[in-house]
């Protein structure tokens, strides 16, 4: 198997750090403030694909929806489509208070900024909320959103797209379109330059990677340098979870965490 020169590696590791740094979403892991409970709706998320305007409701962008993840370590982390705003939950006395939630910064197109300004505007003014069977109901005045619990995938059979990049405290988007699908015994890679398939096993919350011979081309340093990552973290063994849409796996401080596409 090609493996980088001690200079390329450095050159390529270096070059990692600026991929997280200039895509316009790199960020600092935010700490959970004191308090912060996100109570029967820990690890659970919930989406909805009606927008939720005080005008008139109405359908979101195609291809895209609204996503509301409460995360065991409560935090809510939200998604219209474009950006992702993440930040402490508390939603005791049936109320959603997330109102310091960080938002990132890609550009999109007019459409899904106009999705993510209202999401946001909605979330930040603290709605009520309410469980009615698989369905997460928030209501402010003027406007509600019913959202629908979303199901874990399984690892095997969906397309895994990178969406996040894990280098220790910090977590960045990354501009290499990236896919993994998992078969029975091998996960094929898409979107990378010479790393196109490997041989895996799992076990709990375990994967043991096995990488085969790859070749040696040369593309551009941003594939480069995300491809570098993802030899370091699918050879060996490595831990993954599934939550709901989202497939991370880490080794150590490092990772890359995956949406499953739909």
């Amino acid at each position: 198997m090609h493996r980088p020169s001690a200079m390329r590696y450095a050159a390529l590791t270096a070059g990692l750090a600026a991929v997280l740094a200039v895509v316009g979403c790199a960020r600092a892991a935010e700490p959970v403030e004191p308090g912060a409970d996100p109570g029967p709706l820990r690890g659970r998320t919930f989406t909805a694909t009606v927008l939720p305007d005080r005008d008139a409701p109405r359908a979101v962008v195609a291809g895209t929806s609204i996503r509301l993840q409460f995360t065991d370590d409560g935090r809510l982390v939200a998604n219209a489509g474009c950006n992702t705003m993440s930040g402490p939950v508390d939603v005791a006395g049936g109320t959603l208070d997330a109102a310091d939630l960080s938002i990132t910064e890609m550009a999109c197109d007019p459409p899904r900024h106009e999705q993510d300004r209202l999401l946001s505007t909605f979330l930040s003014g603290k709605p009520s909320w309410r469980l009615d069977g698989e369905q997460l109901v928030l209501s402010s005045p003027g406007a509600e959103l019913t959202l629908t619990e979303e199901k874990a995938p399984p690892l095997v059979g969906p397309t895994w797209k990178l969406d996040t990049l894990i280098r220790g405290e910090v977590a960045g988007s990354t501009p290499v379109d990236v896919t993994l699908v998992f078969g029975p015994d091998e996960v094929t890679v898409s979107g990378l330059c010479n790393l196109r398939a490997v041989k895996y096993r799992s076990s709990g919350s375990t994967i043991n990677f096995e990488l085969g011979p790859m070749t040696l081309m040369a593309c551009s340093p941003e594939i480069m340098t995300v491809e570098q990552a993802a030899v370091d973290l699918l050879d060996g063994e490595a831990t993954y979870r599934i939550d709901a849409g989202t497939l991370t796996i880490t080794k150590g401080d490092k990772g890359f965490r995956f949406v499953a596409e739909v």
